[in-house]
């Protein structure tokens, strides 16, 4: 993909600054990531030495692909600018802008469950976080009634459709999510198809933070001149952190 982009001056977009992201490097590694049984702090061994593929495998392989003239690390708004203006011909991104790409594509747009990646001389099934949004009602609302009849328009079937239409995103109401338009939706199929290598996001705050110095380093050419293993070293002691 880095290749056919290199070649017509394009680019492959993935935003690295964000850990939602680059979780996908490491997810289905065998190196681990999550909450701590105090459900606070975190373990990490992204850093690890040992095993089938080590963390300082991931590091090189991000710093291939980081290094590619045909790959740009690029936040949400910047991917849907590289859309429109046809820089971008491909991406990681979230169905919130299926609508956006299809509308910019047209009949060239598509979607599909995450790449692999080569890495220590391997393919790797890139993994994800999966989530949603939740909205609760306040059994104790003293409108509870209005509560409770604003949850029931939210999650309608005609609204569920609606907000599907409007911004590609899955419905939570089983008969929108069973209707043909749904079901045909590639972005939704890939979704679905991606599941398989997913899991829940449950982490804690200190992630984010040392992740993005991390890509920040990589991306930047290693400017610090500290060892893959020290710069994983020291995003794990971050992540973990009490």
């Amino acid at each position: 993909m880095l290749d056919v982009a290199a070649r017509y001056g394009r680019k492959v977009s993935m935003e690295w600054s964000s850990g939602w992201y680059v979780y996908s490097l490491f997810g289905n590694t065998g190196l681990t990531l999550g909450l701590s049984d105090d459900g606070i702090t975190n373990y990490c061994t992204w850093n690890s030495t040992d095993g089938n593929i080590k963390g300082i495998d991931v590091a090189q392989a991000m710093q291939g692909i980081g290094g590619h003239s045909g790959f740009l690390s690029v936040d949400d708004a910047g991917f849907v600018e590289g859309v429109k203006n046809g820089t971008i011909i491909a991406g990681v991104n979230g169905v919130w802008n299926a609508v956006t790409v299809e509308e910019a594509w047209g009949e060239n747009f598509g979607a599909a469950k995450l790449p692999s990646y080569n890495c220590a001389g391997q393919q790797v099934q890139m993994a994800s976080f999966s989530g949603y949004k939740l909205i609760g009602v306040n059994a104790y609302s003293q409108q509870r009634e209005w509560a409770v009849k604003l949850a029931e328009w939210i999650t309608n079937e005609e609204n569920q459709k609606l907000r599907f239409r409007l911004r590609g995103q899955g419905p939570s109401n089983r008969n929108a999510a069973a209707s043909a338009e749904v079901q045909s939706s590639p972005a939704i199929s890939a979704l679905l198809e991606q599941s398989e290598f997913s899991c829940l996001q449950r982490i804690g705050g200190n992630f984010w933070e040392p992740v993005s110095i991390f890509t920040a380093e990589l991306l930047a050419g290693n400017p610090s001149g500290k060892s893959l293993q020290e710069q994983l070293d020291a995003m794990v002691e971050g992540i973990i952190a009490p």
